[in-house]
């Protein structure tokens, strides 16, 4: 199995710390844990004295001591967006909250900010620099704007920087630390060090607000392994380490935003070790859910997130960028786009679906529901309308040969002169897409091809209704095994490129897909847990949703 590549929560995932690689414990486990020595070592490290250090058991454990602090006596102005555990803190503990909603970029609104913190006395306003989960780095200058008017309203600032390690810019520690006697800084472990599981975080602030936090801490709050290993953690050495990881991912950061930015995705500005990118409806969906077949994980962002985050997704830049580059290729800069052609190109529910239901009734003289016939559908395997129809009459009790069916089939689809049921067809594809699609099918390293069930004949004519006769053709007669066999896509994958996707209305379409590694795209609105469960990364009402997608820079 491929190994995971998670890059989902932010971690160091795919370069582990030496650290933890080889670690003795030694035999101080029976002793409580004392974190004074690493609030020594960080203090000097800070230039700062050790009762101006605290640590604490995560970062989080900072994060519910702020908010014990703010329920007891003080109100919380919070900028969105904003990190999950400040905006979880809000509803928790009940709050008086003053929340400022972010500019229409998903930027911190200071000015606004700035304004509530006039009109609150003795106010916590919470800042993450660089933000979470935009990656945002607001200028040095316009926290010390909110530094400034915090103080003259005696209010805090509760600073997080958890993320400032791959910032270009220098730590708030480093030049306001010294001026600001309301200002606290919460640093961790978890993120540059790669080391999340030691779960230990430290504020940074004048003893007097030191002070406020440490008198509701835990005495022993912290495990003696975690303590030992982030002593360690910040020695020269490991800490040149520590430097050069941070560097790289920087480098790759810069190549993964300049690369999405090729692809006309929109990019969010970044300061931390992970990019954030909006996309067309639905599209963070499929992205997401193809990236996890592909054994990576991203975050999305669900109905609980603000609106504004829906189509988001954010991406945690790994060391090792490879893997994580060639599905996103497959992802935003496909060469192959494969498409099925009844019930996504081409409306056959008044024709072949209507053939099946006739052929049914002239064989057995009995009359079943359309129901009947999408049930089994459902169920994969049916893509051929003659193998559905023989198998519908075999549930009936009737057995008839698959050539019998076949010919009353067609004699019923096609009638005399093309004047049967196949007259009753209109394209589901619009004419806009269709003019879109014949242009960027003349570019270089894009190819539309059709996949289909269809004999050769038939979806040559199908083509041609719609427009779309110059388009590769895959038909049920140059196959050896049809849908749900991948045969068709692959023979196109050797032809074009395996950065393919694949758009259809069945099972049997999504299952081919799969099969191929394609991105899978569902089409229609009766059969989506049939499609989700047979492997869709998405399932859309129309092909002509697709158009967003593939001309995001036109």
């Amino acid at each position: 199995m491929t190994e995971l590549l998670k890059l989902d929560f932010n971690e160091r995932s795919d370069q582990a710390n030496p650290l933890t690689e080889a670690f003795s414990y030694g035999e101080s486990l029976w002793l409580y844990p004392d974190r004074e020595p690493l609030e020594s070592k960080i203090a000097s490290l800070n230039n700062l004295q050790p009762k101006q250090v605290l640590c604490t058991n995560g970062g989080d454990e900072a994060i519910m001591i702020l908010m014990r602090i703010l329920s007891e006596r003080k109100k919380l102005i919070l900028p969105l967006p904003a990190f999950s555990q400040y905006t979880w803190g809000v509803e928790s503990w009940k709050l008086d909250a003053t929340v400022v909603e972010a500019k229409s970029d998903l930027a911190i609104d200071v000015k606004q900010t700035l304004a509530q913190i006039k009109k609150v006395d003795n106010s916590i306003t919470i800042i993450t620099r660089p933000n979470n989960p935009t990656g945002e780095a607001i200028a040095l200058e316009e926290l010390v704007s909110v530094l400034e008017t915090s103080k003259q309203n005696n209010g805090w600032v509760f600073l997080d920087e958890a993320y400032i390690e791959f910032s270009d810019f220098e730590s708030a520690a480093e030049s306001l630390l010294s001026q600001y006697d309301n200002l606290i800084i919460l640093r961790t472990f978890s993120k540059a060090y790669g080391l999340a599981g030691i779960r230990l975080g430290y504020i940074l602030a004048s003893e007097k607000l030191i002070e406020e936090f440490r008198i509701r801490c835990m005495p022993f709050n912290i495990p003696a392994p975690s303590l030992q290993i982030a002593e360690q953690a910040l020695e020269p050495s490991n800490q040149q380490e520590m430097l050069n990881y941070c560097k790289a991912i920087r480098v790759n950061r810069e190549q993964l935003v300049s690369w999405l930015k090729q692809q006309a995705v929109h990019v969010f500005p970044s300061q931390a070790n992970f990019v954030m990118i909006n996309l067309p409806a639905n599209m963070a969906q499929a992205v997401k859910s193809f990236l996890k077949k592909n054994n990576i994980l991203v975050r999305s962002f669900d109905s609980s997130d603000s609106f504004e985050l829906q189509n988001c997704l954010r991406i945690t830049v790994p060391i090792n960028m490879e893997k994580l580059m060639a599905v996103l290729k497959q992802c935003f800069s496909p060469q192959l786009i494969c498409m099925d052609m009844d019930g996504v190109l081409i409306d056959t529910s008044g024709s072949y679906d209507q053939a099946v239901l006739a052929t049914v009734k002239k064989l057995s003289e009995q009359v079943i529901s359309l129901e009947s016939v999408e049930a089994l559908r459902r169920q994969g395997g049916y893509n051929n309308d003659w193998v559905l129809s023989q198998k519908l009459l075999e549930n009936l009790g009737i057995t008839i040969s698959l050539d019998d069916v076949t010919e009353v089939f067609q004699k019923i689809y096609l009638g005399e002169n093309n004047d049967g049921l196949v007259s009753n067809e209109t394209p589901l594809i619009s004419s806009q897409f269709i003019d879109k699609i014949n242009t960027l099918n003349q570019q270089q390293n894009l190819s539309f091809s059709v996949v289909t069930g269809r004999p050769r004949k038939e979806a040559q004519s199908g083509q041609a209704m719609v427009g779309l006769e110059k388009l590769d053709l895959v038909s049920l007669d140059d196959v050896k095994v049809g849908k749900p066999s991948p045969e068709g896509i692959q023979s196109l994958q050797q032809k074009y490129s395996k950065l393919s996707w694949m758009c259809g209305d069945n099972p049997d379409d999504m299952m081919a897909a799969v099969s191929s590694n394609s991105l899978a795209i569902g089409i229609g609105e009766n059969k989506v847990n049939a499609l989700y469960e047979s492997g869709a990364d998405i399932v859309l009402k129309s092909i002509n949703e697709l158009e967003e997608w593939l001309c995001r820079a036109s």
